[in-house]
């Protein structure tokens, strides 16, 4: 026991013994974040069930709409065609009743013993062309003796639909490797390019927000200036429908699983967050919220909504009321310029385009932070994603960074085809990153690993 007792003493006394605080402390962050990421874990989990869940209603009510529509278009053939014969064969009727009707006169004037001979002869010859054309008539008839409808269904759509056990094919996402944590520094795998422009565009896209809807159908955009208008996309970017709005929208967010508001501001005497309700397929305005001042950026937290105004941050809750200011810097014309929210409300990012930094505050406005880096230069858009991660768009440098603590990483450029990147919206799910721009009409999609 002495021994063991001397042992321990001299233990106490190593550096391995002071340190053991610090690597426990360690250790404890380490598991808090293992924790954390497995909550999270269990989060997508159900988010992602419910998701595929929703995706197969969805799928059906295509379906049914697409056999519906097939439908429609089978039965107007038919009506259709009905109609032509009904019409062919009652006009055929028509011709053989007067043909049969004019023979009997001619007929009778043959044998009426007052006429002359020349005036026989003539009806004579009458009678003899109308029988020939009552012949041709006769012909023509008793040749289409069949006529009938018929309806033979493509054999190819129930052998295919049979041939189906599932209506898709279901996988686990993640068994690979791991959600990355907030701390996670992405790379660009690949980089493609989509046209956004549509008809009707009266220039070229300003693509100013972007967002992507709960349910994971739909992607949201915003696009300014030229058009004035949201573009509704499904997520491998097939235009859906548009939905024209006012003068100009600058921004837009989600705010519930088939809802988004819109920042709409003229820089006159519009300023108003429009609210609009996105489902099956289409994009319906719900009201409008009219505000006092600017409304330039946008974002949703908790039932409340942060309008930027590009000096100073506000906070409404849905309905526009209990309206407050948050935070507010006079240093510049553009201290205030976007915002966004972390998953957990905690923390707001601001960017500062003037001072070309990222200002956290926590949820009452108090500044907790601000960030300073080579890279974060005329910063623009902020984007959190759902586990935490940051991105900026610097639209004077055609880069998009990503920001970790103290540090900001570029994560593409021009070579990925990025050209005054202005709008963000990222896909956990995914690892990709929607990339909206000023005056183009592409949009960028950036994968990530």
């Amino acid at each position: 026991m002495k021994h063991i007792h001397d042992v321990a003493k001299g233990v106490r006394s190593t550096s391995d013994f002071m340190s053991l605080p610090d690597r426990v402390a360690q250790i404890k962050k380490k598991l808090s974040r293992a924790l954390a990421m497995r909550q999270e874990n269990m989060k997508s989990v159900s988010q992602s069930g419910d998701k595929s869940l929703r995706q197969i209603r969805t799928l059906r009510q295509q379906v049914n709409e697409m056999f519906d529509r097939l439908e429609t278009k089978t039965i107007h053939e038919i009506d259709s065609r009905k109609t032509s014969l009904e019409t062919q064969i009652n006009a055929d009727v028509d011709r053989i009743a007067v043909v049969t009707e004019n023979l009997q006169k001619l007929l009778d004037e043959i044998k009426d013993k007052g006429k002359s001979d020349a005036e026989s002869y003539i009806c004579l010859k009458k009678c003899d062309a109308m029988i020939r054309a009552a012949n041709d008539l006769v012909e023509k008839v008793t040749s289409h003796d069949d006529y009938a409808i018929s309806f033979q269904s493509y054999k190819g759509i129930v052998d295919y639909l049979s041939s189906l056990e599932t209506l898709g094919d279901v996988t686990v996402v993640g068994d690979e490797k791991p959600l990355s944590g907030p701390d996670h520094v992405f790379r660009v795998e690949s980089s493609q390019q989509h046209n956004v422009r549509v008809a009707g565009d009266g220039g070229k896209s300003y693509i100013y927000g972007a967002c992507a809807l709960p349910s994971g159908e739909y992607l949201l955009l915003a696009d300014g200036y030229k058009n004035s208008r949201l573009k509704l996309f499904t997520q491998d970017f097939k235009l859906i429908t548009t939905l024209d709005v006012p003068k100009f929208p600058y921004d837009v967010c989600c705010t519930g699983e088939h809802e988004a508001a819109v920042a709409v501001d003229n820089d006159e005497d519009r300023h108003e967050i429009l609210l609009v309700q996105v489902q099956a397929g289409k994009i319906k305005k719900t009201r409008t919220i009219k505000l006092r001042h600017c409304c330039r950026g946008l974002a949703h937290h908790g039932g409340q909504l942060y309008v930027t105004t590009w000096t100073a941050l506000h906070v409404y809750d849905l309905k526009g009321d209990q309206g407050r200011q948050l935070y507010s810097d006079e240093t510049g014309p553009y201290t205030v310029y976007r915002c966004a929210v972390s998953p957990d409300g905690s923390r707001i990012y601001i960017t500062n385009n003037d001072h070309h930094q990222l200002v956290t505050l926590n949820k009452d406005g108090t500044k907790l932070s601000t960030l300073t880096h080579p890279e974060l230069r005329y910063p623009c858009a902020v984007h959190v994603s759902s586990l935490g991660h940051v991105f900026i768009s610097c639209p004077h440098r055609n880069t998009v960074v990503q920001v970790v603590g103290n540090d900001v990483s570029t994560l593409a450029g021009e070579k990925d085809g990025v050209t005054t990147p202005w709008a963000l919206c990222f896909n956990s799910s995914s690892n990709t990153l929607v990339v909206g721009q000023r005056n183009n009409d592409n949009i960028v999609e950036l994968k990530f690993k």
